[in-house]
């Protein structure tokens, strides 16, 4: 089992999420269920419609600022660990990237997939059907785009086990 999987494991606890908390130094990290829920919060105010009444694209907009708000944090959070430890950074360059749709591999590398199945398991939502609604970056045409795509998602995968 990768590292990755191990503390995706773990989240699904309680004592996970707790840990998730504090190893990210973020603010809540409830998707659906409580008053500071981020997507009840999103459908709410950005959208001024009714969770019951939400339709698909409502609920894709309000689970990816959710997501937004939470990968926010943590860029942040990053940013100021980058300047304390000052380590080397390798940047690529492509004219060409086709970055598909980004909404459920983001939810993946936060190690949100826990929390997020428990909120689609909490209310009637169809998961495929949100996920459909992220429109396609349709960046570039294919060839060196896809295979910039799949080097820059193998570092992120490499570097998270390392």
């Amino acid at each position: 089992m990768t590292p990755t999987e191990t503390v995706a494991r773990a989240a699904v606890t309680r004592d996970g999420i707790a840990a998730l908390r504090r190893q990210y130094s973020c603010g809540p990290v409830e998707v659906a269920g409580s008053a500071d829920a981020l997507y009840d919060r999103h459908l709410l105010f950005d959208n001024v419609v009714d969770p019951a009444h939400a339709g698909a694209r409502e609920r894709y907009e309000a689970l990816a600022r959710s997501i937004r708000d939470i990968l926010s944090q943590r860029w942040v959070r990053t940013e100021q660990t980058y300047e304390r430890a000052n380590p080397k950074r390798a940047y690529y360059l492509s004219m060409e990237f086709l970055i598909g749709h980004s909404l459920a591999n983001n939810i993946t590398n936060l190690l949100l997939s826990p929390l997020v199945r428990e909120a689609v398991k909490r209310r009637p939502i169809d998961w495929a059907g949100v996920l459909e609604q992220e429109p396609d970056a349709g960046l570039g045409n294919g060839g060196l785009g896809r295979l910039s795509a799949c080097f820059l998602d193998s570092m992120g995968r490499w570097s998270a086990a390392a």
